[in-house]
């Protein structure tokens, strides 16, 4: 009999095609659990142009399909089912089928493919498809959670957790990204606390490094986000007009998309810094890599931010990064040894450290190579790959 573990890994988040970034830190997860005795098998949503079932870099994909064509097939990706879900009655009928459909690939998977151990990623929506997969057969269960699906824990704690406090009480194991999560999950339910381990998102280095080819602008900032109320961006734009009073050489470019965009524009010619920021959308991981290496700062002062990837990544490619004291950012940047903390919504802090990591080249190369090699020992994928795999099969032995 084989000593090889097959696990079935549930997410509503996967990546669909080559330089896709949707969930790939799980693929990151999934590539390399082979080497340390699994074999992983994906099912995700389905998407238009993706296949329904596929192999990529020996991880068997399974997407299953929740509508009749694929323009209906929109919950997925978009990065707003729960407000979609939430608006009318037909959303909440629309995901209710979505849930159906993901556990019944579960199930049919399950049973073909000889499952052994479950590992799912987000509470929401995953969870809830787990926990109806745990009533009908009994299987080890590992969960991971990476901050959204938390929020909304939080934000909606007197329905979501009631619901699911059975379901979370049997898991096996639960990992979250951050020591913020984990003290927020521990806020809803003490009694997770045996079950609960920080396991930082793994990086692919061979993405994320110090670029020599790429040569790096004095005088830039990014700020990779979204344009969204807890991203807080419109903080970063009122710091920055006060960083081109003393300033007149540094400019800021902002990565991303979101429903504030609008207002964010109107920001920046409201503050007449139309030449000094520019906008561009959302790009590859392959060319965040190149963004990264530009930059000489890197900004993220979100609210309550799960992890904090932006910054991490950031750090990979050798840039000097500031964040918020606030969330998982707090287990990325420790102030002063490198990057800088500020103030939540505090557009003179941030401000302020933005101008002192420009005035001082020194401080700037010093924090920047101590973030380097900060990111390279912590969020190696190999090693937290490696971590993962020991979770998985410490729950299947318990």
């Amino acid at each position: 009999m084989s000593d090889r573990l097959k696990a079935l890994i549930l997410t509503h988040n996967y990546p669909r095609y080559q330089g896709d970034f949707a969930g790939v830190f799980i693929s990151l997860l999934a590539k390399n659990l082979p080497e340390q005795g699994i074999d992983p098998i994906i099912l995700a949503p389905h998407d238009a142009g993706a296949a329904e079932r596929e192999e990529i870099d020996g991880v068997t994909i399974y997407r299953f399909r929740y509508a009749d064509t694929d323009a209906k097939e929109n919950i997925a990706y978009r990065g707003n089912m729960h407000q979609l879900v939430l608006k009318s009655p037909t959303g909440i009928f629309r995901f209710k089928h979505f849930l159906d459909s993901f556990r019944n690939s579960a199930l049919d998977i399950i049973e073909k493919e000889h499952i052994q151990v479950v590992a799912g990623h987000w509470l929401i929506p995953t969870g809830i498809v787990m926990r109806s997969i745990k009533k009908r057969i009994s299987l080890p269960m590992v969960l991971s959670s990476h901050g959204t699906d938390i929020r909304l824990m939080r934000l909606y704690s007197g329905i979501v957790y009631q619901y699911l406090k059975g379901f979370c009480r049997s898991l096996n194991r639960w990992t979250v990204v951050s020591n913020f999560l984990r003290e927020a999950v521990l806020e809803a339910d003490s009694k997770l606390e045996p079950i609960l381990e920080v396991l930082p998102l793994p990086h692919d280095e061979t993405l994320f490094y110090r670029d020599t080819a790429v040569k790096r602008d004095p005088n830039l900032m990014v700020a990779v986000t979204r344009f969204t109320k807890q991203k807080r961006v419109d903080f970063l734009i009122k710091a920055f007009a006060r960083v081109t009073e003393r300033n007149q050489m540094v400019c800021l470019e902002l990565f991303g998309s979101g429903p504030l965009k609008s207002e964010i524009i109107d920001m920046i010619n409201r503050f007449g810094l139309k030449e000094r920021v520019k906008l561009h959308k959302a790009v590859p991981q392959e060319q965040l890599r190149e963004v990264y290496n530009r930059a000489s700062v890197v900004a993220l002062n979100s609210y309550q931010e799960g992890f904090g990837l932006a910054l991490s990544e950031a750090m990979l490619c050798g840039a000097a990064v500031i964040g918020t004291a606030s969330g998982g950012i707090t287990d990325i940047i420790t102030h002063n040894e490198n990057g800088l903390l500020v103030e939540v919504d505090n557009s003179a802090a941030l401000a302020e450290a933005i101008m002192q990591l420009f005035d001082n080249d020194e401080l700037r190369s010093k924090l920047a190579d101590a973030g380097h090699d900060h990111a390279r020992q912590t969020y190696a994928s190999d090693s937290l790959s490696k971590r993962y795999a020991e979770i998985i099969k410490e729950a299947v032995k318990k």
